[in-house]
Order: C-alpha cells, then structure tokens, then sequence
C-alpha cells in the first residue's frame, strides 16, 4: 500500500512542478510565448505583453534607421553592419559612414557602448527591453577606449551576455556606429 501511495504523491508533485513551469512562463494565465519573453519588465496592454519602448525613439528623420537612446541622449544605427574588422580600422569606417542620410558617425567609448548591454536578458541578445535593434550579433563590439595597461588591447562588448571584456586590436570584431543628437 505504501508504494502505491508513493507513486500516487510522486505523479501529483511532477504534475505540480509542470503546472508551476508553465506559469511562470505565462502559459497559464493565457499569453502566448512572446509574451511570456516579453521580460519581467513588460507592460500589459489588453491581456498582451507590450515592451516597454519609452527609452528608445526611432528616427523617422533618419528614415528609421537610427534610434535615439532618451536615457543618455546617443544616437544609434538601429542596422549594425555585419562585417567584422579589426580595431584600428573600426573608427575609420563609422566616421565614412552615412546613416538615415546623416554623418558624423564615430565608435562608441566602452562607457557609451556598455549601456546597451544588459546581463539580465536571456535568451541573447543582451539588450534592453523594447529595444529597435535587429541583426545584432552574438560577438564582440569594439569600442574606441583603448585598455589602460595593454597597448595591443581594446575593449569591447559581447551581446551574447553583454560580457565587457578586451580583445587584441589585431583580431576582428564588429562595429556599432554612434552619434550624438545634433
């Protein structure tokens, strides 16, 4: 008799542990999986998850193809391109660069480029919620700082987990041009 108790007290805990998985995905309650990726930080408008964009205005000016951070008052392409290039070449090519029909694009300081990073986002990538950004890579962006005790190194940021680190400024990585809201 006790095992047959066993196993009916086991089948109610698993049962539990499922029902409870799926509400803390929001399965239970109605939302669909977008939803329930929507991020902790989500509004609900209707009974359908809405990420928050109040940080992040695109630039109709710019024909969308920048966006302006309202926390710091950067300018962001919201379209990085997806070639990799090594970090003496980095600042030459954001400087050539013309986005939404303006110039004066540069590489972000590692302070400017780390406030898109966030390490509480999973899946990747690391940003922020209701951010307008798309073909993001899971790499390593390059930054104008230069790293304080190693002259053959630059810092650069990583949206797979938006790990700051420091790369060899001989190996490749990606650029993620910025400007100022002039």
């Amino acid at each position: 008799m006790k095992s047959r108790r066993s196993k009916w007290v086991g089948g109610i805990g698993a049962a539990g542990l499922v029902v409870g998985c799926l509400g803390l995905a929001g399965f239970v309650l109605g939302t669909t999986a977008s939803d329930a990726q929507a991020g902790p930080l989500a509004e609900f408008e209707g009974g359908k998850a809405v990420a928050q964009s109040a940080r992040w205005t695109v630039l109709e000016s710019m024909n969308g193809e920048a966006a302006l951070d309202n926390e710091t008052g950067l300018v962001w392409e919201t379209i990085p391109q997806r070639a990799m290039t090594v970090w003496k070449n980095a600042a030459g090519i954001c400087a050539k660069k013309t986005v939404g029909g303006k110039k004066d694009w540069r590489l972000p300081s590692l302070k400017e480029l780390e406030t898109l990073a966030d390490h509480t986002i999973y899946p990747p990538p690391a940003l922020p919620p209701g951010h307008p950004f798309s073909n993001i890579e899971l790499h390593g962006y390059w930054t104008s700082t230069e790293h304080e005790e190693y002259p053959f190194s630059a810092w650069d940021v990583n949206f797979d987990y938006g790990i700051i680190g420091n790369d060899f400024k001989i190996n490749k990585n990606f650029i993620w041009c910025v400007r100022d809201n002039t």
